[in-house]
């Protein structure tokens, strides 16, 4: 006859230490999940930030490349984009499109109005030679994007898509060659990554604001 002994030696969990285990688990991977969470948005809020901020300085890049060596500069606003030659493709720029403004478009609100921007004619006849003589670069507030035209051209964007260009203010002193002051032009850009930003923002505390003053230079060729 066999005889069996029990250990006593033997040990397992508990229902209660397995229900605690799994607890304790389950809290630590919600703690984990929440701050992957937290990071995965975070990341996409920079990648949104670093897109918009690339945008903006690759526009004023742009604009103060070319208006830094040019002359006769024009800045105005309009409701609509037949109401001034500046605004309305494939108008042509005459030269004489320049006249002694000083300050925000003279007396007219750019806020107020669809387009807005500034016109100057090149340093040099590298682009605008072949009877284009000046060059444009405006704010088209309906479709919140900036572009640029060549005189007697349609206008081209020059930012992405997926921007949304708030609002734009050029600033001109100096436009005038008898006060004996040298031009220099301001340009300020407030943008969101798209619109749906720009609507939930009314107090316009999460915009991206980027600003820049240019001043003339004599094209030294």
């Amino acid at each position: 006859m066999h005889y069996y002994k029990h250990s006593k030696n033997k040990t397992g969990f508990t229902l209660i230490e397995i229900i605690v285990s799994l607890a304790l688990f389950s809290v630590v991977i919600t703690i984990a999940v929440g701050a992957l969470l937290i990071l995965i948005a975070s990341n996409k809020q920079l990648q949104d930030e670093q897109s918009v901020l690339s945008n903006l300085s690759f526009a004023l890049d742009s604009m103060t490349r070319e208006i830094r060596t040019g002359t006769s500069y024009y800045c105005a606003a309009s409701p609509s984009a037949g109401g001034n030659l500046m605004f309305q493709d494939g108008a042509s720029l005459p030269p004489e499109l320049a006249s002694g403004i000083s300050g925000d478009c003279a007396d007219s609100d750019p806020a107020n109005l669809n387009f807005h921007g500034i016109t100057f004619t090149e340093g040099g006849n590298s682009i605008t030679s072949g009877g284009d003589s000046r060059i444009a670069y405006y704010f088209d507030r309906g479709e919140a994007k900036i572009y640029r035209r060549l005189s007697g051209q349609d206008a081209e964007p020059i930012v992405s898509a997926g921007i949304h260009i708030e609002d734009v203010q050029f600033y001109v002193t100096g436009s005038d060659d008898t006060n004996n002051v040298q031009p220099k032009i301001t340009i300020i850009i407030q943008a969101y990554n798209s619109e749906a930003d720009a609507n939930a923002d009314a107090a316009d505390e999460r915009a991206y604001i980027i600003q820049t003053t240019v001043t003339q230079r004599a094209l030294d060729i």
